[in-house]
């Protein structure tokens, strides 16, 4: 009987050490910029928004994600259409001028440049 109970409390143990390590990872990459081209994208369960499979299912959604994704950077967020399986935005320079065109899969929820 002492043997189960130290055994599920080893095995116990053992996951919140993985998971805590795992944390750690993740906030040491983005401490170090690693990645940073994906705004929070690590290698593990505890990564950001980024790889986070969601559904984007509105334009005010799209608008929320990009506006987040840009969050902290000289851009802003242009005009958005919808398309059959993605949203198209238009993110433009402080002088409103055209500086990338890219998508958010509806599914997904994975940005990237299309220009």
């Amino acid at each position: 009987m002492q043997f189960k109970f130290s055994f599920i409390v080893g095995i116990s143990l053992l996951v919140a050490a993985m998971q805590s390590a795992d944390a750690l990872a993740c906030q040491s990459c983005m401490d170090q910029g690693w990645n940073s081209t994906y705004n929070g994208y690590c290698n593990n369960q505890n990564w950001g928004w980024y790889g986070a499979r969601k559904n984007v299912t509105s334009v005010e959604e799209a608008r929320r994600d990009f506006v987040e994704y840009y969050a902290g950077t000289d851009v802003k967020v242009g005009r958005i259409v919808e398309k059959a399986g993605y949203f198209e935005a238009e993110i433009l320079d402080k002088g409103n001028k055209l500086v990338d065109r890219v998508i958010i899969h509806k599914r997904s929820g994975r940005i990237r440049s299309i220009r």
